[in-house]
């Protein structure tokens, strides 16, 4: 197995300024809240169908502390731009294999990984291209390739702004642009559809408001509420992503609001 090289560091790491939900990993509490959201939830029920069973090594691009890939193999590893968060990743998941990185650097050779796992991180890339030829660079041949994102850009409102999303992604020309850079076998998975949407809104409103809370009043001061409320939550998450799931299958494509996209490097043909 190809060696993984040690923790990078950057000049200036992300912080809370440049990432809003940077706090979650800050807080446990408020990190159990963002581990059992609904989409959260999907996203990995999702993703798992594809990754399972993958041999070799699993590279997830922008995990943060809340990645999408288990690990029970030992064989993934995470990466994120904050390198606090990979710091966290080393002391609280007990994981050596961590990159703090930026996905248009990739700090791994070509032809590395055995897929790439890349769940609502593009669309807040500027250069979202070069990242995709990094994923394709660091894939071996018939490697798989696992996008989810954030789809049609006539649904871009107020909770993408918040999260700093730089575009929704038209799917036909993603997927065009992943057979350009060398994929085939494209499938096209949906995630959510509208109510992901309308909640989403709601949850980025709820999220200011617990931040305004925290920042007047001590940030300790919503925990014995959000503490009591949490287990009745995590029920109410685990109906709300199986309502989701079905209302998502039930749609067309047009409707969907996450998407998950599918490619399989191509070997290389021998002249």
């Amino acid at each position: 197995m190809p060696a993984v090289p040690a923790l990078t560091h950057f000049s200036r790491p992300q912080t809370a300024e440049d990432n809003p939900f940077e706090v979650f990993f800050r807080d446990p509490v408020y990190l159990e809240f963002k581990n059992h959201l609904y989409n959260y939830l999907r996203r990995r029920e999702e993703i798992s169908r594809f990754v399972k069973g993958v041999p070799g090594l699993v590279l997830e691009i922008g995990s943060g502390v809340s990645p999408v890939v288990d690990n029970p193999q030992g064989n993934v590893i995470y990466s994120d731009m904050s390198e606090e968060a990979m710091k966290f990743m080393r002391k609280m998941r007990g994981t050596h294999k961590v990159l703090a990185m930026s996905a248009t650097e990739i700090a791994l050779g070509p032809e590395t990984v055995s897929a790439v796992v890349c769940s609502e991180v593009l669309e807040h890339i500027k250069e979202d291209g070069k990242a995709l030829s990094e994923m394709a660079r660091v894939l071996k041949p018939e490697g798989v390739l696992i996008l989810t994102v954030p789809a049609h850009p006539y649904y871009y409102s107020y909770d993408d702004r918040f999260v700093g999303h730089e575009r929704r992604y038209e799917v036909a020309g993603l997927a065009a642009r992943l057979k350009t850079l060398g994929f085939e076998e494209i499938e096209i998975s949906k995630v959510t559809g509208l109510l992901e949407k309308v909640t989403m809104v709601a949850v980025v409103l709820a999220f200011r408001m617990l931040r305004l809370i925290r920042k007047s009043r001590g940030k300790d001061s919503a925990h014995p509420i959000l503490s009591i409320v949490l287990p009745i939550y995590k029920v109410l998450n685990r109906l709300y992503a199986w309502i989701v799931k079905w209302e998502a299958k039930l749609m067309p494509l047009p409707f969907a609001t996450i998407v998950l996209i599918y490619g399989r490097k191509k070997v290389p043909r021998i002249s």
